[in-house]
């Protein structure tokens, strides 16, 4: 890695940059109040907050293959939000809609209908930290899968406007990694709540370097981007020590 483009890592991963629009035709949000003509492929929820996820724990780990299925969970979800009185300014403070990028053929209802479906992470999607890990290792509100795993998870495909087309790809390739990574744990018995988050988190450096997919190649406003997002997280330890596997092996790559 030369010295001014570790710098500007090392800067971008502890200060925040500016914002950049970069959504591509099949990464664009499908609006929440006009979700427009049928397409094919897949539509899944994206919640916004954690309060959004806990209320629509159902309808976020669900797959719509039409647009009128999708408008469907939409109305579930906002009929629960209501009954809870979780406020929204917009319906898409608390909720937006996203078209995944999958090979196969849509499969609307449950994204993991079965614990053995969990053996094989579904692309480009959030649901396996609930309907996986929190299902096989209940940890609650503050455990690894919801607290961490889904919530950055949502939080980057709601805000992927803020990365170039290069960044949208990576993130795609990363959300599928760190799941993937997590699959053995979830697979295992008696592992506490403290040894999965351990392990979770020690995954995540490789997962966000891998030599067809890695971060050290990203241009400077993805990395701002990245930053803007894992500002909130920064002071968790386990973090800063990611970051700094990170910057090793960007180093080592001599990128």
């Amino acid at each position: 890695m030369s010295l001014s483009r570790g710098s500007w890592l090392v800067g971008a991963l502890l200060v925040v940059g500016c914002s950049v629009d970069g959504t591509t035709p099949n990464d664009a949000a499908v609006s929440v109040d006009d979700l427009g003509p049928e397409l094919p492929g897949a539509v899944i929820l994206v919640p916004r907050s954690v309060a959004v996820a806990e209320a629509c724990a159902v309808e976020v780990t669900q797959t719509a293959c039409t647009t009128h299925d999708a408008a469907a969970l939409v109305a579930s979800c906002r009929a629960k939000l209501a009954a809870r009185g979780v406020a929204c300014a917009t319906p898409a403070d608390c909720l937006v809609t996203y078209r995944p990028l999958r090979d196969a053929t849509c499969r609307g209802g449950a994204t993991y209908p079965a614990p053995t479906a969990c053996a094989e992470p579904v692309p480009d999607d959030c649901a396996f930290y609930r309907s996986c890990l929190e299902s096989s290792h209940p940890c609650g509100a503050d455990g690894y899968a919801v607290a961490f795993g889904e919530r950055l998870c949502n939080a980057f495909i709601a805000q992927r406007e803020q990365f170039t087309p290069a960044g949208q790809a990576w993130l795609r390739g990363v959300r599928t990694c760190l799941q993937r990574s997590l699959v053995p744990l979830n697979a295992m018995s008696g592992l506490t709540c403290g040894a999965l988050e351990d392990a979770a988190y020690a995954s995540h450096a490789a997962c966000y370097t891998v030599a067809t997919n890695s971060v050290c190649s990203l241009p400077p406003a993805d990395l701002a981007a990245l930053t803007r997002i894992l500002a909130p997280y920064l002071r968790d330890p386990r973090v800063v020590q990611q970051i700094g596997a990170v910057l090793r092996s960007c180093s080592d790559a001599g990128t």
